[in-house]
């Protein structure tokens, strides 16, 4: 049976993943990614029209800490990702539905040591656009928060620190960069 690249044929009420060709499931990937992505900022946008940024920050925040774990344990459960080092904690981290909205780059120093860098992010490019200043908020309140958290859950001895956040340079300067190290 031929592999579906798309879904623009008749309706089939038996449809699985397995039915879609490699491509297909990509690109599912990435919309799901952009949805998850979507959601955060509607659901934000939404509570800060209504009560307003700083607690909606608050709710941001209170709502991501609950989520990386959560998302953590299902990402390392499900791929068997097991370990207490750096590189276990960006094995998962790469897998996570936020960081397919991003194009980044991991610089592997050794097992227990990683510096991340965020090359493009369509949320601070949005923020940017924005012109509030709120990627100052999520970049250096938020960010710092949720990815000592993801590392956590690995090893709470996993130190992060943040090497660089917004504002940047310019349109060509990458977003962020982190460093993982144990």
């Amino acid at each position: 049976m031929k592999k579906l690249d798309d879904y623009s044929g008749d309706f089939n009420p038996d449809l699985k993943p397995s039915d879609f060709s490699y491509e297909a499931l990509e690109k599912l990937i990435k919309i799901y990614a952009q949805l998850y992505k979507a959601l955060d900022g509607f659901w934000y946008l939404a509570l800060m029209e209504k009560r307003g940024n700083d607690e909606a920050l608050a709710c941001d925040i209170l709502v991501w800490e609950k989520l990386c774990l959560y998302e953590m344990k299902k990402i390392s459960e499900g791929f068997n990702i097991k370990g207490t080092d750096v590189k276990s904690a960006m094995k998962a981290f790469q897998l996570s539905p936020w960081a397919w909205n991003i194009r980044s780059e991991f610089k592997v120093i050794d097992d227990n040591h990683v510096i991340w860098k965020v090359l493009h992010c369509p949320t601070v490019k949005a923020l940017e656009r924005e012109g509030r200043g709120r990627e100052n908020d999520i970049c250096n309140n938020v960010e710092i928060r949720l990815n000592r958290l993801y590392a956590s859950y690995f090893n709470p001895d996993i130190q992060v620190t943040c090497l660089k956040t917004p504002p940047r340079e310019n349109e060509n300067d990458f977003y962020c960069s982190w460093e993982f190290k144990l």
